[in-house]
């Protein structure tokens, strides 16, 4: 008897919970720090809804002409880790292969403003949007050829941005998680379930996306987000018709994705062949 009513008062009490709890302790490991910008790289910032200013770096696509020719373009969502100086890495090889990318750091993270409080998912789901508006902005971005690429926790922000901006014309989402509460209980056990309150899950933003394509990169031996989250994805994006291609890594961890050569060339003829679809459309 105590027990069960225990539960149900953690139950009612988690979305008053959330916010300074369990969600902040698993899934935001903000770094704050400043690091010199890489030659090659622009320096920018733009503001939030809410006053704050977010600090990013600029790579233009190599071999065009930012006036005559505007690029596509591809916005990287980085993890919930770190800073972007240490997930540049991930997307260096894009501007090589003709395409602009923006790396950003939401805020407490990097050398963007600090927040005032625990961090919150909405919050961070609105950092990825202030990123996207400073983007089309620009006059070297063909603002018909914009693809996300989210990594872990940035795949499923990025997601749930692109479910709701059309903008957005195309996916690529490395070892994302498809349900907040699924981590939470691979982490914190049956308590991180009942803990977490739902709200962009990737998996109901991946029936959003349309027409518009997503492409599932994942290792079998990733022990921070399981594999598993992919297939869900996988899944939701097949019932809704979505156009979905996945590349499983064997033997690939949470990290070793990214430097992968196969991914590499996997993601660029992906964007090439999809993005190419909406030019002049």
């Amino acid at each position: 008897m105590f027990f069960t009513l225990f539960l149900g008062i953690l139950a009612a009490l988690s979305p008053f919970l959330l916010p300074g709890c369990l969600e902040a302790s698993v899934f935001y490991h903000p770094r704050a720090n400043h690091t010199a910008t890489p030659a090659g790289y622009e320096e920018v910032r733009f503001p939030t809804t809410d006053g704050l200013s977010l600090h990013g770096w600029f790579l233009p696509a190599l071999g065009h002409d930012p006036q005559a020719d505007p690029a596509p373009t591809v916005l990287h969502v980085h993890g919930n880790s770190g800073s972007i100086a240490g997930h540049r890495f991930a997307v260096e090889f894009l501007p090589g292969e003709g395409f602009n990318v923006l790396l950003f750091d939401y805020r407490s993270f990097g050398d963007s403003d600090q927040a005032k409080g625990y961090l919150r998912r909405e919050w961070l789901v609105e950092d990825t949007e202030a990123a996207l508006d400073y983007l089309l902005t620009r006059e070297d971005v063909d603002p018909d050829r914009v693809a996300l690429f989210g990594y872990s926790l940035g795949a499923v922000l990025g997601l749930a941005v692109a479910a709701e901006r059309e903008e957005v014309k195309a996916v690529v989402e490395y070892a994302g998680f498809a349900r907040w509460e699924g981590v939470a209980a691979d982490k914190a056990g049956f308590l991180g379930r009942w803990l977490i309150a739902p709200g962009f899950d990737a998996v109901d933003s991946v029936a959003a996306l349309g027409e518009r394509p997503l492409l599932i990169v994942h290792g079998t031996r990733d022990g921070v987000v399981s594999f598993r989250h992919a297939r869900v994805l996988r899944e939701a994006a097949e019932a809704a018709g979505v156009p979905v291609e996945f590349l499983r890594i064997e033997g690939g961890n949470h990290i070793s994705i990214g430097s992968d050569p196969v991914v590499q060339a996997t993601v660029v003829e992906f964007l090439q062949e999809w993005l190419a679809r909406f030019t002049d459309e």
